[in-house]
């Protein structure tokens, strides 16, 4: 998935050495000695070096021995996802504490902020993105990022305000699908699961188009849309794939979701960390957190209405 977020409580990356006045010279010019600089002048300078210095001690004890990161993870993920930011406020109330760490989600909107600002260190990871995205944007930009493992998978399905089922979709029904690589293969393969469509023979599903298709009995038509245009596309075509949570972010009638059918793990979301991070302690930490048996086991099982149905627990196959 993309998208992005206010970049709001930062946290810096690297190391939180602490800095000191760097040999600030207070004279002025002429080898005037700092002494002689007028008293609410001098006072100000020093109170701007004091605070330099405390401000990045205050850094140097939030940071971990040997790591970049202290002991609160932020986590970016996409804003306008309340599973996501449900699933970050579980694991910092019920798992992050038995590692001694919190877990503080950073809502962004722009994917390519906010992964560069995860590969710069800025957050401790996100998990917003599948590795077939992860991929299309490491080809496009050479950002430097990792993903350590699949956490949950984001229910994908099929919706419609006109037609009660798939069966129901009329030939050459439009049908609206994510306008990037990677979700356009999702959709595609879904349709190609509910046997609407075959690809041609060695077509990886995960990576198919619409010149992939062999077979459309039904002459389906393709159209496509922008990320988050799922619900208000729904009333000018005869059916939309798309994430879940859009739709029930957005209030859509449970009934218009026609064909709703288990995610593959080749699009479960990841845990993103940047590459030069990987090394980190505190990563390895991030690493129990969020694979903690015990965050699967609550993905299919919770009743929050924020998650159910929107985020599951990683498949097998």
């Amino acid at each position: 998935m993309s998208t992005t977020h206010d970049r709001t409580d930062q946290q810096s990356g690297g190391s939180h050495g602490a800095h000191g006045a760097h040999g600030a010279d207070l004279g002025l010019g002429g080898g005037r000695p700092a002494w002689l600089l007028p008293a609410g002048a001098l006072a100000i300078i020093l109170a701007v070096v004091a605070g330099f210095v405390f401000l990045n001690r205050g850094e140097t004890e939030k940071a971990v021995a040997g790591s970049a990161f202290g002991s609160d993870f932020k986590i970016a993920y996409q804003a306008s996802s309340a599973s996501e930011a449900a699933f970050l406020e579980y694991l910092n109330e019920e798992i992050a504490p038995d590692y001694g760490v919190t877990i503080s989600g950073v809502g962004i909107e722009d994917g390519n902020q906010l992964d560069q600002a995860t590969a710069d260190g800025e957050y401790i990871g996100n998990i917003y993105q599948h590795k077939h995205w992860l991929a299309q944007v490491i080809d496009a930009t050479g950002m430097k990022l990792t993903a350590l493992g699949p956490v949950f998978q984001w229910s994908y399905s099929i919706y419609s305000s006109q037609h009660s089922s798939l069966e129901d979709l009329p030939q050459g029904a439009e049908i609206a699908l994510l306008n990037d690589p990677a979700n356009t293969a999702q959709a595609l393969w879904i349709l190609e699961r509910a046997g609407e469509i075959t690809f041609k023979d060695g077509v990886d599903p995960w990576a198919a188009t619409e010149q992939d298709v062999a077979t459309n009995p039904r002459d389906l038509q393709f159209t496509y849309m922008e990320y988050g245009a799922g619900p208000r596309t729904l009333d000018s075509v005869d059916a939309v794939i798309d994430y879940n949570m859009s739709f029930v972010d957005a209030g859509t009638p449970e009934e218009y979701q026609i064909l709703a059918p288990d995610a593959p793990n080749e699009f479960a979301g990841q845990l993103v960390v940047g590459t030069d991070y990987l090394e980190d302690p505190q990563v390895e930490v991030l690493k129990k957190v969020f694979f903690d048996p015990r965050v699967q086991d609550y993905l299919a099982t919770n009743t929050d209405p924020n998650l159910q149905g929107q985020l599951a627990p990683v498949s097998a196959t």
